[in-house]
């Protein structure tokens, strides 16, 4: 099948966004790309939203949505850094309590393990501090660039948003340009793929909130419902259970910290009890991952199999990003092959 100068341009577009999607995994700023999405995302739903609700606003919607949108990332930025530095601060006043807490802590997740496993738990408090102590030396490089990478990372992420909200604010005075002056060929090409690159990471936005949502729902029932009718109170279930449902916002990520947070307390119980938890969450998860590819495999009339392969292969590829990104990557692909009528 001949391709007309319409279908070229366009699929030549959607391969260059293809090359930077690469390149940008490759030097690990497509965080960054994620939350700029997320910024521009939510900036043109508020200003539709706005503009609906206040008339009267008309094009000074936008600039509200950016501003309410700049103050509510300022303020979860700021007392997310506020209550570290608060935990910090209460530790060093009364450390000795902490290390009591830590002891209590530790005797009990030594007590649940079996014997066989015991001998490689420390005796107690002060040779668990010395052999942390002698781990840190011995490692102190790989813990140093650990901790740069998170800050690189956060900061690509800040960035991101920033200059998602500044993308967002201008799109209102392209839109309003556009409307006097026609673009070329060229720029309506680049735009169409940049419009889809949104409406996939839309579909995906929405698959993570229906995923959380279920694994949210999930983890109540196994820890309100059936590990009471055996008798079996995980402390701070409520806390678990939000916890659970807010960084299950943030893609795999998310879960794996809530998880290792719940592994944890459960620990404080037993370690059998530690290795119920685990396994649930291990099923719960297998289950979300043929979810995300039936909800967005629905948006794009593509396959489970084929969301699920492109995963595994991103992630094979790019790692941990990789499988971030790989539903936005693959749905952005054959959304733009089916818009441009090649397949």
């Amino acid at each position: 099948m001949l391709l007309d100068e319409q279908q070229k341009i366009g699929l030549f577009f959607v391969v260059m966004y293809s090359v930077f999607f690469i390149i940008f995994m490759e030097i690990h700023l497509m965080s960054g790309v994620i939350s700029g999405l997320l910024t521009y995302t939510l900036t043109q739903k508020l200003e539709d939203f706005l503009a609906k609700k206040m008339h009267r606003w008309g094009n000074k919607a936008k600039l509200f949505s950016v501003l309410l949108l700049s103050l509510f990332i300022m303020a979860i930025l700021i007392s997310g850094f506020g209550y570290l530095i608060s935990w910090v601060i209460s530790v060093a006043k009364d450390p000795q309590q902490t290390l009591t807490h830590i002891q209590s802590l530790f005797n009990s997740i030594a007590s649940s393990l079996p014997k066989e496993l015991n001998k490689y738990i420390p005796d107690n408090l002060i040779e668990l501090r010395t052999n942390a102590l002698n781990f840190i030396k011995e490692h102190v490089l790989y813990l140093q660039s650990v901790v740069k990478q998170l800050f690189h990372s956060l900061l690509i992420i800040i960035i991101g948003m920033i200059i998602g909200l500044i993308a967002g604010y201008q799109q209102n005075k392209r839109n309003i340009t556009e409307t006097h002056s026609s673009s070329t060929i060229y720029m309506q090409a680049l735009k169409e793929g940049l419009n889809r690159l949104v409406l996939v990471f839309q579909y995906v936005a929405f698959s993570q909130v229906v995923i959380s949502f279920f694994n949210t729902i999930l983890t109540a029932i196994f820890l309100l419902i059936i590990l009471p009718l055996f008798g079996i109170h995980l402390p701070f279930s409520k806390s678990l259970i939000l916890a659970t449902f807010v960084l299950g916002l943030i893609p795999i990520i998310g879960n794996l910290i809530v998880n290792t947070i719940m592994c944890l307390v459960a620990f404080t119980i037993s370690f059998w009890m530690a290795v119920i938890v685990l396994l649930y969450l291990i099923i719960i998860h297998k289950i979300e991952y043929i979810l995300n590819a039936k909800i967005i495999g629905n948006k794009i009339h593509a396959g489970i199999c084929e969301l699920l392969i492109a995963m595994v292969l991103s992630e094979s590829l790019f790692g941990v990003i990789g499988l971030i990104f790989a539903p936005i990557f693959y749905a952005f692909l054959k959304l733009s092959l089916k818009q441009l009528k090649i397949i």
